[in-house]
């Protein structure tokens, strides 16, 4: 064991080198190696967990705890997050392209900014999470729980949303065209789903109930106008 953390020390201290690793304080470099050892970086009423910034590139946080972690702005690109807690986490403006965040628990995390391109968020839940002005283009949200989740102004297009929990999310002036949509909970919501001024051209609506969805003003999959 002291050999690995001796070895993922060295590994950390020649990133910083070369500036792979950009810390927000002195302190981030030790944060990161406590979280590699630990699988722990959580904020709460007696610690802050600063990873702001920080180049997370690429590394297994599987399981990990960062719940309400400051992570804004943190390069965290092709790094495995499946099962992690990020309830809380602050993620404005990260980078999780092609991440992996299956069945992590994002419930009220704020992600917007974020780019989520090609990430894969299978079963992942993002209750009352912010996704505002997020990218999620051609990201696979297949099963995961969005409700009451703010993705407006979010792209969405060639994204997989099928089988997700849309109930009472706010998807207005998102951008969901060629998205696949066709989601269970979403046809049998009892509350309402905002997608008014949102793009559907092209989306897979095929099976889904509109009956409970704002959609006035909305650009309809065969490229009309909703009034």
């Amino acid at each position: 064991m002291k050999e690995i953390a001796f070895v993922i020390k060295i590994g950390l201290i020649l990133s910083l080198m070369v500036g792979w690793i950009l810390p927000a304080d002195a302190t981030n470099l030790k944060t990161i190696q406590q979280l590699l050892e630990t699988k722990d970086c959580h904020s709460s009423l007696w610690k802050y967990c600063n990873l702001e910034g920080a180049n997370l590139q690429g590394l297994d946080l599987s399981n990990t705890n960062l719940s309400g972690a400051n992570l804004k702005q943190a390069n965290l690109r092709e790094a495995s997050l499946k099962y992690a807690n990020l309830s809380g986490a602050d993620l404005r403006q990260a980078n999780l392209e092609n991440t992996n965040l299956l069945r992590a628990n994002l419930n009220k995390a704020k992600l917007s900014e974020a780019n989520l391109t090609q990430s894969s968020l299978l079963e992942v839940n993002l209750t009352l999470a912010n996704l505002s002005y997020a990218n999620l283009e051609k990201a696979k949200l297949l099963g995961a729980r969005l409700w009451g989740t703010n993705l407006s102004q979010a792209n969405l297009t060639n994204a997989s949303l099928r089988g997700t929990n849309l109930q009472y999310a706010n998807l207005e002036n998102s951008n969901l065209s060629f998205a696949d949509v066709n989601s269970l909970l979403f046809r049998d919501a009892t509350q309402f789903t905002d997608l008014s001024n949102a793009n559907l051209q092209g989306a897979n609506l095929k099976g889904v109930h509109l009956e409970t969805v704002i959609l006035q003003g909305a650009v309809m999959p065969d490229g009309s106008i909703h009034e």
